[in-house]
């Protein structure tokens, strides 16, 4: 067998999912919220649950429910849910006790577009 190391590099466009990408970025929870049924996905899907194409972009609160919890050697990860979203999405969690089951969007650790849940800091409505 011969070893050889590949390196690519390369730029990925979020093409009609640019809103989302950039909120995702600003530590900022974009979703889409369908013209038809109101539903309001996040992250966004294309063609909602309902069967409708047409939908807007809505600034949600970023604050969020965990519904489940996993511990792993890549970190901890959640389902949930944030609120005025109709859909459950999972996520890295950051600095959240095991016993908070609220938690806040915050913007990616790296320079990847990974959604990331923390704690709420003091002061601010849970």
């Amino acid at each position: 067998m011969i070893s050889h190391q590949l390196t690519l590099e390369y730029t990925l466009h979020p093409g009609w999912l640019a809103p989302f990408v950039e909120g995702i970025a600003s530590g900022t929870a974009i979703a889409r919220r369908c013209k038809n049924c109101a539903g309001t996905s996040f992250p966004p899907l294309r063609v909602c649950l309902c069967g409708e194409t047409a939908g807007e972009w809505v600034e949600l609160s970023g604050m969020a429910h965990i519904f489940f919890r996993t511990s792993g050697q890549d970190g901890d990860f959640g389902l949930v849910q944030f609120d005025g979203a109709t859909t459950k999405t999972t996520l890295r969690l950051i600095d959240i006790a095991d016993e908070d089951t609220r938690g806040v969007i915050a913007a990616p650790q790296s320079n990847l577009p990974m959604l990331c849940l923390t704690s709420i800091p003091s002061g601010r409505a849970k």
